[in-house]
């Protein structure tokens, strides 16, 4: 979804008037946004409420390369 919703972004940016670059990026942020709050959801319910979510988000922002690392296992 993060690469998706960056190539949406860049054509937006090299094309700021073109009304359609604009939705696409919109609907590519929203879904990017929509699968990090559905991926932090998934790590609060897989560590039975261990990890909460909000600390859940911050670890895939501030530890993406170590959680990466742990779901390709």
């Amino acid at each position: 979804m993060e690469e998706i919703a960056d190539h949406a972004e860049a054509d937006y940016d090299r094309k700021p008037e073109n009304k359609e670059y604009e939705e696409t990026f919109d609907r590519a942020y929203k879904n990017e946004f929509d699968a990090y709050i559905s991926a932090a959801k998934y790590i609060e319910y897989m560590t039975d409420g261990n990890i909460n979510f909000m600390t859940a988000k911050k670890i895939i922002q501030t530890k993406r390369s170590e959680l990466l690392s742990i779901l390709s296992v």
